[in-house]
């Protein structure tokens, strides 16, 4: 008992602790899927739209063109683009474009241990050069695969439009922006390898996390480092749930973010156990980088860390 103790206080970053308890019954049943690759797949998807609904320009090229296969075909109505090679060409259609990618809904199914087919329905909106505006509801079915790195890379896109839909445009940046860090940090987070290089680009050059109101803050990269190699290492295997996600603009290029994460672990010795936690963080944003940065992490307990029979 003392050594899951233990290991509950420094979980994961969607955590933060109160008293330990066992649950018979709960709001919450226990979920056994891994989240993983899911949240890695998200990651890209939410990363596609980010080149259309800001000024494109060629440090930003770069970082979509690293999400795409060098053989990838996207098909659309005007036709197909095979390879990637020429797909910075065919973005100068878009200059003086505003778009917005409002995504509905999405749905990943692994289909092996390195392909993964992600739909979705978006409402997609424009605004032209010369002020004309439109809005349709969109299809998108994908393909990815595994790549040398973590995050797995398009290898299909296939978009369909299903019908107009009039709605007055709505910036989606921050949105997709947030999706795909929040996605990105959860999928760091259930490696359990103690590895702190992938956040680096995460967190922004002055930052604090207060994982929980009980602990110390980590404020560096070392006690980041120090934090991961410990008690999470018990772990065989984390999930986090993402629910209740939202966005506040709150300056330029300045954000936060509110996020739910229903939480489900497994210790190497087989200890089921659970949690729901309330995450508020302050993003700052270079639209040039890949990712956006996270300024402050505070958590709040919304059901008590719990093991479960």
């Amino acid at each position: 008992m003392n050594h899951i103790r233990k290991t509950l206080a420094a979980i994961t970053l969607s955590l933060t602790f109160t008293n330990v308890v066992y649950a018979e019954t709960d709001s919450m049943t226990f979920n056994n899927e891994k989240t993983t690759s899911a949240h890695l797949v998200k990651t890209q998807f939410y990363r596609w739209y980010q080149l259309y609904e800001r000024p494109i320009n060629d440090a930003r090229i770069v970082n979509q063109l690293g999400i795409l296969d060098d053989n990838i075909v996207i098909s659309t109505t005007a036709g197909q683009q095979k390879g990637k090679a020429g797909y910075p060409e065919r973005l100068t259609a878009y200059k003086g474009w505003q778009n917005a990618h409002h995504v509905l809904n999405v749905n990943v199914i692994e289909e092996d241990n390195n392909s993964y087919k992600l739909t979705a329905n978006i409402e997609y909106q424009n605004i032209l050069p010369t002020g004309e505006k439109s809005s349709y509801s969109i299809d998108y079915d994908t393909r990815l695969i595994n790549s040398e790195s973590l995050l797995p890379v398009f290898t299909d896109i296939t978009i369909k439009p299903t019908g107009v839909s009039g709605l007055e445009f709505e910036d989606a940046y921050p949105n997709n922006r947030m999706r795909s860090l929040v996605h990105y940090w959860a999928a760091l987070m259930e490696q359990l390898d103690g590895d702190v290089e992938p956040f680096k680009e995460l967190l922004a050059p002055e930052f604090a996390l207060n994982f929980s109101s009980s602990s110390n803050g980590i404020d560096s990269i070392d006690d980041l480092s120090t934090w991961l190699n410990g008690a999470p290492l018990q772990l065989k295997q984390s999930s986090h749930h993402v629910e209740n996600f939202s966005v506040i603009t709150t300056g330029v290029n300045q954000y936060q973010v509110n996020v739910d994460f229903n939480w489900f672990g497994i210790t190497k010795t087989d200890q089921k156990m659970m949690a729901k936690t309330r995450h508020t963080w302050e993003v700052i944003d270079n639209e040039n980088e890949r990712f956006a940065r996270v300024k402050t992490v505070n958590v709040e307990a919304l059901e008590a860390f719990r093991m479960v029979k």
